[in-house]
């Protein structure tokens, strides 16, 4: 499991950082996020323990615990596609009322143009020009 790991001390590197977790189990990796500018580390980090067991005893354990002013926040990092578009990814289920195009929906065929609006003043007569 990885977790993103939030308002940590500054003081803190990676070696103290991986202390603060091995005491609840093994653990596979630490990135600590570097400012590029300043080279300290902005305050978070990401922490992968292979267990989810274990990583999740860490994460209740440390989470909301104050090593400074401010207490750790501690969440579980989501695949992206789980993260932003549920369980069945951005290939999911059509939406109801999707499927169509034109103004606000209306109309056939898809994009701005397709279908209700025709853009411009409507034409008087016959076509011009033919």
């Amino acid at each position: 499991m990885n977790i993103h790991v939030a308002n940590l001390p500054r003081e803190y590197d990676e070696e103290k950082v991986r202390a603060l977790f091995a005491a609840h189990g093994t653990v596979a990796s630490v990135k600590l996020d570097i400012d590029r500018i300043t080279g300290h580390h902005s305050g978070f980090a990401f922490v992968e323990m292979p267990n989810d067991d274990e990583a999740r005893a860490a994460m209740a354990a440390l989470h909301g615990k104050k090593l400074t002013d401010y207490a750790m926040s501690l969440k579980e990092v989501l695949p992206p596609e789980a993260e932003q578009h549920g369980p069945e990814g951005r290939k999911g289920k059509a939406r109801k009322g999707t499927g169509g195009g034109g103004v606000m929906g209306k109309g056939k065929g898809g994009g701005f143009h397709g279908g209700g609006f025709q853009g411009g003043a409507p034409r008087r007569g016959g076509q011009r020009g033919s």
